[in-house]
C-alpha cells in the first residue's frame, strides 16, 4: 500500500477531522526536521494554507469550511531550537489568516 502522507507529499492533506468545533487537518511526520525536510515541512505548511484560503475546504469539505481551522503537525522526534523558531514563526504568519498552527510529539 502506498502511504501518501508526510511533507513529501505537498499535493495531499494527510488527515482533516472535526473535534469540538475546529477544524483539524494534520499533518503527520516521521522523520527529523532538519535540512531537506524541513524545507519540505514548509512547502506542505504552504500547500495546507493555500488549502483553506483558496477555497479548496470549502469545496471539499463545505460542512467544515466556517469552523476554526487548526493546522496540526504529529511529530515522531524533538525538534531542534531551530526548528522550533521556525515552526512558532508559521504560527504567527497562519495566525493573521486566522488559521492556528500546533505541533505535538507523538512517540510509540
Amino acid at each position: 500500500m502506498d502511504q501518501r502522507y508526510g511533507p513529501d507529499h505537498t499535493d495531499v492533506v494527510d488527515l482533516i477531522t472535526e473535534r469540538d468545533g475546529i477544524c483539524y487537518m494534520y499533518l503527520i511526520e516521521e522523520n527529523e526536521l532538519e535540512g531537506d525536510q524541513l524545507l519540505a515541512l514548509q512547502e506542505k505548511l504552504n500547500s495546507y494554507l493555500s488549502f483553506v484560503l483558496d477555497g479548496q475546504l470549502q469545496r471539499s469539505y463545505p460542512a467544515l469550511a466556517n469552523l476554526q481551522k487548526v493546522i496540526r503537525i504529529s511529530l515522531q522526534h524533538t525538534p531542534s531550537e531551530f526548528t522550533g523558531e521556525f515552526l512558532q514563526r508559521v504560527k504567527s504568519a497562519f495566525a493573521e489568516y486566522d488559521v492556528g498552527l500546533e505541533f505535538v510529539i507523538e512517540r510509540s
